[in-house]
Formats: structure tokens, sequence, C-alpha cells
């Protein structure tokens, strides 16, 4: 269990650091706040034993701490108590309230773990009792006895515009989850480092901050979110904190932190430290993985530690990714093939350029035909189906050919072994019995004209039509706009792509665009005022 291997560390290496936090709010370079192993036990032992003078073993408890190292330990104190710790981002008390009051009735808490900072801002929300992590007497409790199988969090979606369903991961699954990614990073105990601005309810997040710097002692270098989306060499500044750095980003997030490096950035920033620097959560565009090479090639990164994965709802941490040998596979295929569901190679201009997420880590994967549930064969796009140690949601699988396997919604194909994803099933464009890429049509509207923000573009599909709606660009004045030529451009523009017609065209004005806390725009939410005529 990660708790088991806080105690060995704290024991056998007490005044090494543990986790970094750097703090930008008070200082423009950043002031660093570090806990070694022995300072970090301390904390997690006497944070548990206030919890569990409050509420009991197996109850939910709510993690709304500030990024850095208090939340690791409120997260740390939440499975040293035996409670069922459920993280929430804090910055969502602000940008997504309503969110964060779903997921506070659904999981029916009994305490939060904050900060006295957050509190006044927490106590809004909660009639429970409220334990400050950053206000505990230097009393402690002991690890309370866990086995595998017993709950250890409640993983809500991080995108606020989804229902608030939270998926049960067991003291087992993290454990696992952390053993997988040391193995795929090639992490050396002591010595590498990890590097992340995710929040710690991001699967992605929690692994680099705690499952893996735990599994092998490692240390944690964290950053605020909201820092490095206002200045990205912060997080590529932060990548030079060791000598075997391993850290990672969401496909949109990091051809946004590409786009925002200048050249006076990349004359002094040094990558060449990085052995990966992962793409994932979400479809891979070969665009993002094309730029971050050649940007953060300048600064000495090598192709091959950008790499990719693909993790699923339902799943802890990565399932698939790449290797550390090779770049990222690249593949182009028949656009008209592909929205028909076959994957077929074409190098001209009818073809559509996919990224590789790689090979399973454990189990394996299957595409299977989603009508029929049966296997396809290679090239043949279907829902991707997976199985291994990964696999967290254990009362909803499905067995075939005499093994268990995850329904994940998503859909995809295998080419050669490699899984290469295309995106939620929910989220596809069906026009005309057609298959459209949502991701694709986006790329063709945020090129068509210099007022569309190109990171605020959302493609939808009703009946047989597309809806495309996009935010204004910051970087273009509201009286410099002509609508009625934007909308004109975007709309022929993918007409004219993709031969379907496009039934609207929507430009909200600059942040008014519900998005979740990358940045990304959140597609669930954009449907629901679209329809409700609040767009």
């Amino acid at each position: 269990m990660l708790t088991d291997r806080l105690a060995t560390w704290a024991a056998d290496n007490t005044d090494d650091a543990a986790v970094t936090y750097v703090d930008h709010s008070t200082s423009l370079d950043g002031l660093s706040v570090t806990a070694t192993w022995g300072t970090l036990h301390r904390r997690v032992a006497s944070t548990a034993a206030a919890l569990r003078r409050v509420t009991g073993p197996g109850t939910r408890v709510v993690v709304l701490a500030p990024q850095g190292v208090d939340d690791v330990v409120a997260m740390l104190a939440a499975l040293w108590a035996g409670v069922v710790a459920v993280p929430l981002d804090l910055a969502d008390l602000d940008d997504h309230p309503s969110h964060v009051t779903a997921v506070l009735a659904d999981c029916l808490a009994t305490a939060v773990l904050t900060t006295t900072a957050a509190k006044p801002r927490v106590q809004d929300f909660v009639d429970v009792p409220v334990v400050l992590v950053d206000a505990m007497p230097d009393d402690a409790i002991d690890r309370y006895p866990v086995v595998a199988d017993d709950v250890a969090m409640l993983r809500y979606p991080v995108d606020p515009g989804t229902d608030p369903v939270g998926t049960p991961l067991s003291h087992g699954d993290l454990a696992a989850a952390g053993a997988r990614a040391v193995t795929a990073f090639r992490a050396v105990t002591g010595r590498s480092v990890t590097v992340s601005w995710l929040p710690l309810c991001h699967d992605l997040g929690f692994v680099l901050a705690v499952a893996a710097p735990l599994t092998a002692r490692l240390r944690a270098v964290l950053l605020e979110q909201s820092s490095v989306l206002e200045q990205p060499r912060r997080w590529l500044q932060a990548l030079a904190s060791g000598q075997d750095v391993i850290t990672a980003a969401p496909d949109f997030a990091l051809a946004y932190c590409a786009s925002r490096t200048t050249e006076q950035d990349r004359s002094w920033l040094r990558l060449s430290q990085v052995s990966t620097m992962l793409d994932g959560g979400e479809p891979i565009n070969a665009s993002t993985v094309r730029v971050a090479v050649d940007v953060f090639g300048q600064c000495g990164l090598q192709p091959k530690a950008l790499r990719t994965c693909y993790g699923a709802t339902g799943t802890v941490g990565p399932v698939t990714m790449t290797s550390m040998s090779e770049p990222p596979r690249r593949l182009t295929v028949d656009r008209e093939q592909l929205a028909a569901g076959k994957a077929v190679p074409r190098t001209d201009g009818r073809a559509t350029p996919l990224v590789s997420s790689g090979m399973p880590l454990d189990g394996a994967v299957l595409v299977v035909d989603p009508g029929a549930s049966w296997p396809l064969p290679d090239g043949m796009v279907g829902e991707i189906w997976v199985t291994g140690t990964a696999v967290a949601v254990r009362q909803e699988l499905v067995e075939l050919d005499g093994r268990s396997w995850l329904r994940t919604g998503d859909l995809g194909f295998l080419h050669e072994g490699e899984l290469f994803v295309l995106g939620r099933q929910e989220d596809l464009l069906t026009v005309d019995g057609r298959r459209l890429d949502p991701h694709e049509v986006e790329l063709v509207a945020r090129a068509a004209h210099p007022t569309v923000r190109p990171d605020r573009v959302v493609a939808l599909s009703f009946g047989e039509a597309v809806v495309i709606v996009a935010e204004r660009s910051q970087h273009v004045p509201p009286d410099e706009v002509d609508l009625t030529a934007v909308v004109d451009t975007v709309r022929a523009a993918v007409s004219k792509r993709f031969a379907v017609p496009v039934r609207d065209v929507v430009i909200v004005e600059s942040g008014r665009m519900p998005a979740g806390w990358s940045g990304r725009p959140t597609r669930a939410a954009i449907r629901r005022r679209y329809l409700d005529g609040e767009l």
C-alpha cells in the first residue's frame, strides 16, 4: 500500500526531500517549499489523528486543499486514517460551484480536509467538520489496517459538464498504478523527479504527485495550474529540477504551452534532462506532437522523450503508453474511409494524420464492434475494451473469451499492435450516416478565421447537421469583428472540407465559453447551454 511506502521512506530516508511546491503567488521567480519524508510522515499521521476524531473508517472525506505540500498531506492523511478520500479542485469553488455542490451531495461527505487560508471559502459549501492540514498538533495515530480491496478514493470526473458519478478506487488500485508508472517511466529510486501542475483529482496528477513518488521514493515537484497556464515557462523552468525528470500534460494543455513559449524562452530553457514528457488524457492531435517536438526540441528535449498514452474512465493511470526508445508513431489514413469506420493508410491531400497512444502497459486492449460485441481486426474502428491491473470498475465488466473487460465508451483502432484513439462515442459527430471526428472539424473551424480563438472551438452534431461554437479571440477587439463574415467563413470552410451542412455557427465573447480546469472547453456544458439558448 502507498501508506506502507511512506512509513518505510520516513524511517530509512528521513531527511531526503519528498515533495517540493514552487509557489509563484508571492514571488515572480517562485518560492520553493519542501517537505522531507520525515516531515511528510509526521504531518500525515497528525492530520489523520485529527480526522479520526471527527469521523470513522470507511466514511467519505473531501479533500479541498490548494495544490502543493498541503494537498499531498491531505490525500495521504485520508488514506492513513482509513477513510475514503474524495479529491476536488479548490479552484472549482469559484469556477464551477454547482459542480462542487453536486459532488458534495452525491458523496455524502462526513468531513473536509483543507487549509487555514482556504477555510472561509470551503465553509460556504459544507456543513460538516473541517480539518485544517496546516494547523495540526504534534500527535499521531498508527495507520489504519486496510487490505488491497478496501476503497481508498472516490474519483469524480474533472469535467464540470458531466454528471457527478464517482469511481471507487481501492488501495490496491492506487498501489498498482504507482508500480505501473514507475516501470513505464523507468524511474530510478531516489534519483528520478516528477514535475506536475495537474490537480490531484486528475488521474495523471495523482500518479505524478503521489502514487509514483511513494512507490519508488521519487521527489515530486508541484506547481499551481493557474500559474502555469498564465506563464507556461514556469513549468518548463521547473523541469530543470533533476537529472531524470518525468512530467505530463493533457494534449490540449501541451499544445497551449508550446504555443506560448517564446523565442527568448527557448534560448535559455534546457530540457535535455527530461526523460518523459507525457501527452495524454484525451485523443492525441498530430499537430500537438509535431509542434511540441519542434518547440521543445529547440530546448534540448529528445523526440523520443515526448511520449503519448491513453487512460479511460474506470481505470487508474495510463492503460497504454508509447516506448522510450522511439518517438510516437504517426499514421496518415484516408479521411473518408475513416469516417466509414476503417483506417486505410493514405499519404495525399485526402489523408488525415493520427498519432499512436502506444501499447498496453499490462493486460490487453481490444477493439470491439459496439453493437455485436465481437473483436474487430486491425484497422477497423470500434469501441476500446481494456483489461489488466489498471481497471478499477470491476462491477461493470463484461466477459469475452474467458476474460473480464471494461467497455470504455471510447472509439479507436489497432494497427500493428498499437492503439489509435479517436475520441468518445458520445462526442462523435454523426451526419447522414457518416462518422466525423469532432477534433478534425474543430481544427478546420479554428483555422478558418483569425477571430476564432484556437483553443476554444467545439463541434457538435444535431440530427443531420453540424453546429460550431467558438469563442472570440482576446487578441481581436469586439468593435473590429464582423460577425456575419466570421460565421460565413467558418461555415464555408467546414462544409467544403467535410461535405456536411453546418446548421449554426455561434461566436461567444472572450472568456464566456464553459471550460474545465485546464481551459479545455467542456462539451456537455456547451451542448446544454446551446440547447437552452444561453450561448
